[in-house]
């Protein structure tokens, strides 16, 4: 008797044991559920969100003049131009600061050109708004210059500030741009690994700028 009494109460140990397990596995995968549907596109072209009305500055220009754009637009970079208008570059207030304190000359006398480094990122409006960001968490930028497809014309500015407005619109209605924008906010925060160089000298990662 005390055999029996002993056996059912194994297996309902055992019975309880593994209703627990099912209950945590389905726990667990639908919290792989929700994690995975946060990877799911979150829809949207840059041209939705970007910026058009863009100043630009061509590399023959001072920093001064880029300086006077920034001022004027209320922005932190002007894209740089050639003379067809295709995108060669991109100028920041980071840039200013750095010519001004390793040049020893005025902005006036420093030229746009002498502070291009790199290749630049850009996208096309037509780019999708995951892609975008995708590009922007990988190599640490934080403006996307937006450009005709093959002939390269600035046609806007894709900025932080465009896309976490939009993110910060859509989370009331979709959980996954709350998850985006703090992975992307994440992703532009990480420490660079080494002390930057003298300006003119850095790589187009260092300098902000944003290449395909």
């Amino acid at each position: 008797m005390a055999g029996d009494s002993n056996g059912i109460v194994k297996r309902s140990l055992e019975e309880a044991a593994a209703a627990r397990a099912r209950g945590l596995g389905r726990k667990v995968l639908g919290l792989l559920e929700r994690w995975s549907s946060e990877d799911e596109p979150l829809g949207g072209e840059v041209g939705s969100i970007m910026t058009r009305s863009v100043a630009s500055c061509s590399g023959a220009d001072t920093l001064n003049r880029a300086a006077q754009i920034m001022w004027e637009r209320d922005c932190g970079a002007v894209p740089v131009v050639d003379a067809e208008g295709r995108a060669v570059g991109l100028v920041t207030d980071r840039d200013l600061c750095m010519a001004a304190y390793t040049r020893g000359r005025p902005l006036s006398a420093v030229s746009v050109s002498s502070m291009l480094a790199g290749r630049l990122h850009t996208c096309f409006a037509s780019t999708s708004l995951d892609e975008a960001m995708d590009r922007m968490a990988a190599h640490g930028v934080r403006r996307l210059v937006v450009v005709e497809p093959g002939s390269q014309r600035l046609v806007g500015m894709l900025a932080l500030a465009d896309v976490a407005r939009h993110l910060t619109a859509l989370g009331a209605s979709d959980r996954r741009a709350s998850a985006r924008l703090a992975a992307l906010l994440a992703a532009l925060s990480e420490p660079r690994a080494s002390s930057p160089a003298p300006a003119g000298q850095r790589s187009a990662k260092e300098r902000g700028v944003a290449a395909e």
